[in-house]
């Protein structure tokens, strides 16, 4: 690659300047000289050849011929040394005559030495010059992205275009964008794929409203993401809606060579109607396999295809075209039924026969206009603008707004063999709402009806049918790999054979028995010997299937080893990768609400990595509980793929409200009644202008609102240095000899909050604390103990909420 100096010149590249200081080839100055020098007019070849010879040059130089003594070559040189040759070349004579008249003996000896020396002066005199370019550059302002040096030039010109990139709103998150679109963004570091990402969502939210700034977005995103075909996707949509068609074309084409998909077809052959090649564009649609294509696909290409035969004159031709496809393929949907009269009306139009066009007219559907959903009452309310955020907000209990609980059970439900604090109450307050259960485990060493007699064990009622386990999942995929009744070699416990068993599959413990597939689930007694007729049955071509991946195994003692770590020495002794089933991945989630004939699922878990990940992938909302695995500071530093929708202490917190993250005009976060948090330059948290100590406990609405702050700190890229921190659901102000069994000051609600508290409410908390004060006076359910007994005071028959909405 060429490259620039600072002042815009170019500068001759490294190895063009060793090869003609070696003698590879001379300038015009110089040659012009050794020709005055001489006092007669030589050839250029003349002249570089006698160049080379005097300085010593490849191929021709004088290492060989000069050494003949008294010849031809040597006389040459002799002449050449009389002429004055510039003060460098004079200074290397000098020295030259200086060693031959001290040293005498083998001059053959003494030129190779003084030769020698010549090339270890230039190399010195080269390294100089480069440490002073080096010195020039460090000094100069490095701008543009052709400035540096050499070797990183390219690294400073990828790094000078992200810095050019177009602004992206800090409101603009990466989970906007479609599930599909950010899987294939997987592959990419993190932090560059939620760039990617957001680069995407304003890409698409700005192609029908300004196009030229969707498309540097778009190519934004290319830069960064080339490779993936999503992307190059992105960059031929927004660049055929400004009218780049060459551009699209080769958009078009790259994200084609990448997927191997034809879904742009109809883009592509209108690039080239745009380019003014009909007939191009009629060889693109007849070349087309629509045998995969979607209706709405089919439309826009019958639409392309009856404008290029417009555009040759053929507008009969284009017309029998829409009126055949209408014929063929009946339209229910009135989008596509009104894209394709409508395209048909303005056809008509233009060739002049406007009573037809108007009757086709008539015959378009009305499209609403797309219409967000938002809070009236809370746009009304909020004094700045909002600022969307990853965390959410519920004016109701969480339990009103689901219509199935997906819950993980270790860390949630119960840890190890105790109990969790209000995991029971919580739960049976929920049942009571009428929200159904699923219960969904990683663990595949039990069925499901010995996951529900552990659950009744901790106190939570539970039935075999609202159990899925990560058994069930990864066997309900093997049906879809391999043929009924095949052999199978199962790695784990007898709940594990008994699944694959029932699914129709015939189960076989050696490797000797050529099974057809290997499942793989946690089992305390898996040793060496099964794991090793594993790798025999895999390295043999059987098919590798785990039941989950999870790394560790919680334990009352820490950590032990969970399914994922023996898989991967599986993996490591056979080179394959499994297919796996349980969580993060989203089929479970999937398979559990669609067994409980859910549409609004709401997941619940303590893990970041397995539980609210899996979530985010089946694209659900969840709730992350404090009781398990992931504490708080791993829930405000999560990336985008693993940021729970909700955030509190424990189960019962699916019956109380949820107010939502507020974005203040100082830029600071609050969620209802919470301090202000926000981020500093330098990356300390701040609570209303305070930084954030080690261990500081925070209440719960403290929790939210520092949560938002440290999400929207991050999207922003910038670096979060948080402490530990501890979480409680209110931090204590009242008097000690308060009594703790007093409902009403449990719940610590103003009677009649004062007109400065009413202005600075959330919202949503404002809504809670009517209807908890409606409701304090209700009856109080029976408690079980002590401990159930202060958590139903804190929940005073909230089950009933809906009769005072």
């Amino acid at each position: 690659m060429s490259n620039f100096n600072q002042q815009g010149g170019r500068r001759e590249p490294q190895w063009r300047k060793r090869r003609s200081q070696a003698g590879s080839g001379g300038n015009s100055s110089n040659q012009g000289d050794y020709s005055n020098s001489r006092g007669q007019r030589q050839s250029d070849r003349d002249g570089y050849r006698g160049r080379r010879q005097s300085e010593g040059g490849y191929r021709e130089g004088g290492y060989r011929k000069n050494n003949r003594s008294g010849s031809k070559w040597q006389d040459r040189r002799a002449n050449n040394s009389r002429n004055d040759r510039g003060d460098r070349r004079g200074s290397y004579q000098g020295e030259r005559e200086d060693n031959r008249g001290e040293r005498g003996g083998n001059r053959g000896f003494d030129r190779g030495y003084n030769r020698g020396g010549r090339r270890f002066n230039r190399d010195n005199r080269r390294e100089e010059r480069r440490d002073d370019r080096r010195e020039r550059e460090a000094q100069a302002p490095r701008e543009g992205k052709h400035s540096y040096g050499v070797r990183d030039s390219r690294y400073r010109a990828k790094e000078w275009r992200h810095e050019n990139e177009p602004q992206i709103p800090a409101g603009v998150k990466a989970s906007d964008l479609d599930r599909e679109s950010r899987a294939a963004l997987s592959s990419l570091d993190p932090n560059n794929a939620e760039i990617v990402a957001r680069h995407l969502v304003m890409a698409g939210s700005l192609l029908d409203v300004d196009a030229e700034e969707a498309y540097l977005h778009a190519k934004a995103a290319v830069s960064r993401a080339g490779r993936i075909a999503a992307v190059r996707e992105a960059c031929a949509l927004a660049a055929y809606g400004c009218g780049k068609y060459s551009e699209a074309l080769r958009e078009v084409r790259a994200a084609r060579r990448l997927s191997g998909s034809d879904s742009l077809r109809a883009i592509e052959a209108d690039c080239e109607r745009g380019l003014g090649k009909p007939e191009k564009a009629l060889d693109i649609i007849a070349e087309t396999d629509i045998s995969g294509f979607e209706l709405s696909d089919l439309v826009e290409l019958v639409i392309v295809q009856a404008g290029a035969r417009h555009d040759l004159g053929e507008s009969d031709a284009a017309l029998l075209l829409l009126d055949q496809f209408l014929e063929n393929h009946p339209l229910e949907d009135p989008v596509m039924l009104a894209r394709i009269l409508s395209y048909k009306t303005d056809l008509l139009r233009e060739l002049g026969r406007d009573e037809e066009a108007d009757k086709v007219a008539e015959e378009i559907p009305e499209i609403p206009d797309t219409v967000a959903i938002v809070d009236l009452e809370e746009v009304l309310e909020a004094d700045n603008p909002y600022v969307p955020s990853d965390l959410h907000g519920s004016r109701k209990p969480l339990v009103e707004t689901a219509d199935v609980l997906l819950i993980d059970l270790d860390g949630v439900c119960y840890a190890g063999t105790r109990d969790i604090p209000h995991a029971a109450a919580g739960l049976a307050a929920a049942r009571e709402s009428g929200v159904k259960f699923q219960f969904l485990t990683n663990n595949a060493s039990r069925t499901p009806e010995q996951v529900a007699e552990k659950l009744k064990g901790h106190g939570i009622a539970a039935n075999p049918a609202e159990v899925m386990t990560a058994a069930m999942d990864a066997v309900e995929i093997l049906t879809q790999k391999i043929e009924p009744e095949s052999k199978v070699l199962v790695i784990g416990t007898q709940a594990l054979i008994d699944t694959v068993a029932k699914a129709g599959f015939e189960v076989v413990s050696k490797a000797s028995e050529q099974p057809v597939a290997v499942i793989q689930g946690y089992g305390p007694e898996v040793g060496w010997r099964q794991l090793s007729e594993a790798a025999y049955a895999i390295s043999a071509g059987a098919l590798f299937m785990a039941t989950n991946l999870d790394a560790t195994l919680p334990t009352e003692d820490g950590f032990a080893l969970g399914n994922g770590s023996l898989v991967a020495a599986v993996e490591h002794a056979t080179g394959q990768k499994p297919f796996a089933g349980g969580k993060p991945f989203a089929g479970i989630y999937r398979k559990a609400a669609a067994h409980a004939g859910a549409t609004k699922p709401l997941a619940v878990g303590d893990r970041l990595d397995t539980d609210i990940a899996g979530a985010v992938a089946a694209d659900m909302l969840s709730l992350h509980v404090l009781t398990g695995v992931s504490d708080a500071k791993a829930v405000a530093l999560a990336y985008p793929d693993r940021r729970p929708s909700y955030l509190g202490l424990d189960l019962t917190d699916l019956m109380r409200v949820h107010p939502g993250p507020v974005h203040q005009p100082t830029g600071a976060w609050t969620s209802g009644e919470s301090a202000a948090f926000m981020v500093a330059e330098d990356g300390r948290v701040m609570r209303d202008e305070e930084p954030v100590d080690n261990g500081q406990v925070l209440s719960l609405e403290d929790y939210r609102a520092l949560v938002a702050a440290v999400w929207d700190a991050r999207d922003r890229g910038v670096f979060v240095h948080l402490p530990d921190l501890q979480v409680v659901r209110e931090v204590e102000t009242s008097a000690p000899d308060a009594p703790e069994d007093d409902a009403d000051i449990l719940e610590e609600e103003p009677a009649a909050p004062s007109e400065e508290a009413e202005e600075n409410l959330d919202s949503a908390q404002q809504v809670s604390d009517e209807n908890l004060q409606e409701e304090a006076g209700e009856e109080v359910p029976q408690p079980v103990d002590s401990e159930d007994q202060q958590l139903e005071l804190l929940l005073p028959d909230e089950v009933d909420s809906e009769r005072s909405e």
